[in-house]
């Protein structure tokens, strides 16, 4: 059987599960949890399902071996790994071009792709809400709301518009294609993704803005709170 990038599949029993990240050393070779260094990424924990199975950014995996693509045209890259116990807790080194991330193991459950991940409960009734009817257009994206800074520049997002209709009818235009979905009063709701993302609109400098939580894969599959799409009229 093969995974990503033509390679064979080899079982290893002791990575298959849950793991939570800690943190990253810029040593490639680090066998420890010393001194590791935190901050935000873009997974805070990664799965591996049985027989080296795919999901989200992670291509599959073989013994010592995990691939990730970007997305899009992006290539896919094949990263070792090792496991080391670690006062009495299986830990996983994560060997990167320039850092190893280190995970421990939460758990050795079988986990099933079509299952797999965090989803909200999108089953909720419309109510209306006249002020954000129309079509707003992408300006910014943050970690949190009091991080942005209007300004003129343009960048090329890959969400374009958010388009309230009457009635709950949702269209979110990205750069490779159009979602149709719903909204109420305070969340945009993905019916593609299970995922109800709160808004608000503020007003900065007498213009309103729109921000709405990006509830997609890092929050889905990798763990990770949900960061900010800011829109325009």
């Amino acid at each position: 059987m093969k995974i990503a990038n033509g390679m064979d599949f080899i079982n290893d029993e002791r990575v298959i599960g849950k793991w939570k990240y800690l943190g990253y050393s810029e040593d490639k070779n680090i066998k420890s949890t010393d001194n590791l260094i935190f901050e935000n990424a873009p997974y805070k924990e990664i799965y591996f399902l049985p027989n080296g199975e795919p999901y989200w950014i992670f291509e599959g995996w073989t013994k010592g071996y995990l691939t990730i693509c970007r997305g899009g045209d992006a290539p896919i890259l094949t990263y070792s790994y090792d496991i080391y116990n670690v006062d009495g807790n299986d830990h996983l080194f994560f060997r990167k071009d320039d850092r190893t991330e280190v995970f421990v193991k939460e758990n050795s459950e079988i986990y099933d792709r079509a299952t797999l991940g965090r989803h909200d409960n999108i089953d909720v009734d419309f109510i209306d809400d006249e002020k954000v009817l129309g079509k707003w257009h992408s300006v910014g994206y943050v970690e949190n709301i009091v991080d942005f800074v209007p300004s003129a520049s343009k960048n090329d997002f890959y969400l374009k518009s958010v388009e309230f209709k009457p009635n709950g009818q949702l269209i979110q235009e990205y750069m490779d294609d159009t979602w149709n979905d719903k909204w109420t009063n305070g969340l945009v709701i993905s019916l593609h993704r299970s995922t109800a993302a709160p808004y608000i609109i503020k007003t900065i400098n007498d213009r309103e803005y729109l921000f709405m939580e990006w509830r997609m894969g890092n929050y889905i599959y990798g763990g990770c709170d949900p960061d900010y799409y800011v829109f325009g009229r």
